[in-house]
């Protein structure tokens, strides 16, 4: 059976009660008026307290339940210590950490009572009272959440002036979110200019990038905070990197120019040599100043420090891979060579010159890095050390001739020392006798071999 458009099969009809039935049943309608209210749990009861600022009720209910009093979880979500921070309620948060000893650091979700209080809407000299509480009971202001978010991120979000002063000190300003958020992006993204005085005060970097590709100069322009964007210097032009320092564009760039005074710089080099030394990103101040191949191959540490490398880790990381370059030997491998049965061009001839004005210019440079590192030392100290050379072939010398005496002296005592008095030897009477019976025996063998050889020939 087949309903038309807006009608269904369905059992329920709200026309119903016009239909020409009666039925014999009526409902029964349950009488309300005094069915007893549900109870409240204690969870609920200790939320309402908290909420309202019941320091009264909040301990009765304490008191008579255990589980509350170890700072757990409350059905409603949080714990209540959490609760009372976020509502800013000092005397119940002064009564959970003084007298029911709730643990600061405890956390929920990797939230903890900090970044509760930090987060919390309230007025900030309640919220500055909470934080003052809390870190005197030993709250660590280091601790990130879910999102990476820290308490002085939530802090400088809702523009808590006097708390960001007061943990700015002791938090990471370098530290980001999973968005790549520092807390001068929470400050800058939420307007709050007397905290992003107080971070740039302290110290926080403004050429940050978000994940966005943001700085928060550039974050504030987008929301049109006029007031935040004059408080970061302008930003620089992005610097572009000369192309003469990228590749080789023509043959001028291997040979003289038209004055024997231009010679060829080999500005592509460098940024190969500094790749080599894993400071690749140090071109620019090469670049800038406009070095070529030989005065950067004769590079010094006072002229990398005047060039803009602060750190001696970064100029000794390229001073380095320097003195390993010159340390090289030099092989004629490295010329340019011909092919056998090859017809020779002008280019070719003006290719192999460039390979090998290349090479003495390189040469050049080794002797300059060398002689820098002569003059930079002391004259005496050479001077030591050939006296020291000296002394050490001497002092062989000298060893040579004490083994010689000593086996002179062996020999002449072989020679001239006489026997002990005292000393008995055998008589060698018998053993000469002996011997001469021997030779004759042998003799006469012999002899009588050769009679009877003869005889019988």
């Amino acid at each position: 059976m087949y309903r038309p458009a807006g009608y269904d099969d369905s059992d329920e009809d709200e026309l119903d009660d016009f239909g020409y039935f009666c039925s014999s049943y009526s409902e029964k309608k349950e009488n309300t008026a005094f069915m007893p209210m549900p109870m409240e749990d204690d969870d609920t009861l200790l939320y309402n307290a908290v909420l309202d600022g019941n320091l009264e009720e909040t301990k009765r209910i304490m008191k008579q339940n255990e589980f509350l009093r170890t700072g757990k979880e409350l059905r409603q979500g949080w714990p209540a210590l959490f609760y009372a921070c976020y509502e800013a309620k000092v005397a119940i948060v002064k009564y959970f950490v003084q007298e029911e000893h709730m643990d600061v650091n405890r956390e929920y979700d990797l939230q903890t009572a900090l970044m509760i209080a930090c987060s919390s809407t309230q007025a900030s000299e309640c919220v500055y009272q909470i934080v003052r509480l809390l870190l005197d009971y030993g709250a660590i202001i280091g601790m990130l959440d879910l999102y990476g978010r820290s308490p002085l991120m939530f802090a400088c979000k809702e523009g808590h002036v006097e708390v960001v002063k007061e943990i700015v000190a002791e938090s990471s300003l370098l530290s980001v979110d999973n968005e790549g958020n520092t807390a001068l992006f929470h400050a800058v993204n939420n307007n709050r200019l007397e905290v992003v005085k107080v971070l740039l005060r302290a110290g926080a970097q403004t050429h940050a990038v978000n994940k966005q590709g943001y700085t928060p100069r550039q974050c504030a322009m987008n929301n049109n905070f006029l007031d935040i964007t004059e408080l970061f210097p302008p930003e620089a032009k992005p610097f572009e990197i000369p192309s003469n320092y990228l590749c080789y564009r023509s043959y001028r760039n291997f040979i003289h120019g038209v004055q024997d005074k231009d010679p060829p710089g080999y500005y592509p080099d460098l940024g190969l040599m500094l790749y080599g030394m894993n400071s690749e990103t140090k071109l620019r101040i090469f670049v800038e100043p406009g070095l070529n191949l030989v005065d950067f191959l004769t590079l010094t540490d006072e002229k990398l420090r005047e060039l803009g490398l602060k750190y001696p880790i970064e100029r000794k990381r390229i001073l380095l891979g320097l003195y390993d370059f010159h340390r090289q030997k030099w092989s004629k491998n490295s010329l340019w060579t011909m092919e056998k049965e090859r017809v020779l061009d002008f280019y070719d001839i003006l290719e192999a010159l460039g390979n090998m004005l290349k090479h003495l210019t390189v040469m050049h440079a080794s002797l300059l890095y060398t002689k820098q590192l002569t003059e930079s030392h002391n004259a005496k100290c050479f001077v030591s050390a050939e006296q020291c050379t000296d002394l050490n072939q001497q002092l062989i010398e000298l060893r040579a001739s004490v083994n010689e005496l000593q086996d002179r002296i062996k020999t002449i005592h072989k020679l001239s020392a006489s026997k002990p008095v005292l000393l008995v030897m055998p008589s060698n009477k018998d053993q000469r006798a002996y011997a001469k019976m021997m030779k004759c025996g042998i003799l006469l063998i012999v002899g009588g071999f050769v009679m009877y050889r003869k005889l019988m020939r």
